[in-house]
């Protein structure tokens, strides 16, 4: 289990100062189904405007990221990791629809 949180300072040209936040927990699960294997989750949010000077920002618009993956040992130098992505409120707006991605990652190591 590991995470973090995020936070960076931005200044917007003729806007002023504002905050862009994310944060996430992870869990993983080493050797899931033999050696080499590895199960994972994320869950968190995306980066989001916290605060920007004279802008109201919505606060409960927060878009949130859900991921699950597979990563399969086909060899010794070999991997397919195949996953899942939800995000929800894209765009920090909770009227766009959400997002659901798979992804596929092959990794070669030489």
């Amino acid at each position: 289990m590991s995470g973090w949180v995020g936070l960076t300072e931005v200044r917007a040209l003729g806007q002023g100062d504002g905050e862009i936040w994310n944060y996430a927990l992870t869990f993983a699960l080493p050797d899931l189904g033999g050696e080499g294997n590895l199960g994972g989750l994320v869950v968190g949010a995306e980066p989001y405007l916290g605060h920007l000077e004279g802008v109201t920002v919505p606060s409960n618009d927060t878009s949130v990221h859900v991921e699950a993956f597979y990563k399969y040992q086909v060899g010794p130098s070999i991997s397919i990791t195949p996953g899942i992505i939800w995000i929800t409120a894209p765009n920090q707006n909770r009227d766009n629809e959400d997002i659901l991605l798979g992804v596929v990652r092959t990794t070669f190591w030489f």
